[in-house]
């Protein structure tokens, strides 16, 4: 009798167990999906807190998407974001651009318009992802894309590339869901003989594409934003022309790709007596294509240019001393206006007076 009591009391013990190990067990696991599901709530009021701040009517916003030029294995290529009376417009898109965008979680569904300088790859490599990944996160309008003669067979290129996708993904979401006219981009070509076109124009937003001078490469243009009285001036890559320092007279903000011919003269040599000619060519070619940092803050000082941000690093500063020697002192030897000398995810906001 004692034996059979022993035992009985053992199994309801052990049911007691099981029942509360499995109460604790599905407590847990409703507890996690609410985690997982405020979590994602969150998540999306975050990124409408982000999208309402950018989209802010009574300033200008510019988040430097991509600061690397094409040799760089960490940082985004090249790419600007500008935010001007609830538009996004994006100037390039160079290789992991649209990753990068939404790690900084900008408001893809709001892209109005693409403007590319000129076609190099580290300016136009992500174009397609920008294309399909913004229609997939809630773009339900058309998606232009300007640029000079050529930009009509880029834009092309990419959307055949994307076709059987995009038909893919209306086959089995529906229409409704994924409507097939919001899919491709549209090319807004302009002549890239023009020295100067106003290539966009509505709600009081102008914006002009310039003839730079970044050879052997052509066509390429810089570009300038305006709104209310203020100027964003987009570089391009380019040398100093008499072009781009007109344009960047009196500018709220100019972004300027940069190189420092001291340290690319450092690299060549360096190339060289480890026997890697053709790097070492490359690093004397690109010094006839990009402006020096001593020269961009004499422009920038002279210009009385208000805000000076930096991108399109060449070499990208492998860390904070190589960006302080080789692009901040020299730029600051000369200019002294604000400097933001930027990175990935860097925003400059401009008010509105």
């Amino acid at each position: 009798m004692k034996r059979l009591t022993k035992i009985l009391m053992t199994t309801l013990l052990m049911l007691v167990i099981v029942v509360l190990v499995g109460k604790f067990v599905f407590d847990q696991f409703i507890a996690s999906d609410r985690a997982i599901a405020r979590g994602i709530e969150r998540s999306y009021e975050r990124n409408e807190e982000i999208a309402a701040d950018l989209l802010d009517t009574d300033e200008i916003n510019i988040v430097l998407v991509g600061t690397a030029g094409p040799m760089s294995p960490t940082e985004a290529q090249t790419a600007t974001a500008v935010f001007v009376n609830g538009r996004f417009f994006l100037f390039d898109a160079g290789d992991y651009t649209q990753k990068r965008m939404e790690q900084l979680r900008l408001p893809m569904e709001a892209l109005d318009a693409v403007f590319l300088t000129h076609f190099h790859n580290d300016h136009i490599a992500d174009l397609g992802e920008v294309m399909q990944r913004s229609y997939i996160l809630g773009r339900e309008k058309d998606l232009v894309v300007y640029g000079p003669t050529g930009v009509d067979d880029i834009v092309t290129g990419f959307n055949m590339v994307y076709s059987m996708d995009c038909d893919h993904r209306t086959e089995h979401h529906g229409e409704e869901v994924m409507p097939s006219g919001y899919h491709f981009m549209t090319a807004n070509e302009f002549d890239a003989e023009l020295k100067e076109v106003v290539v966009y124009e509505k709600d009081g937003v102008v914006v002009t594409a310039f003839q730079n001078y970044h050879p052997p490469i052509e066509p390429t243009f810089g570009y300038i934003v305006e709104y209310a009285g203020k100027k964003v001036v987009i570089s391009g890559d380019t040398l100093i022309t008499n072009e781009l320092t007109a344009y960047s007279k009196n500018a709220d903000l100019l972004v300027m790709d940069i190189m420092n011919y001291e340290l690319v003269t450092l690299m060549e040599e360096s190339f060289r007596a480890t026997g890697q000619e053709d790097l070492a060519i490359i690093m004397d070619d690109i010094r006839e294509y990009h402006p020096d940092a001593n020269d961009i803050g004499i422009m920038a000082q002279e210009q009385g240019v208000k805000r000076l941000a930096l991108t399109h690093y060449a070499p990208s500063p492998k860390n904070d001393s190589i960006m302080k020697r080789f692009y901040v002192d020299p730029v600051k030897s000369n200019y002294k206006g604000e400097l933001i000398a930027g990175g990935d995810g860097t925003t400059i906001t401009i008010p509105l007076e």
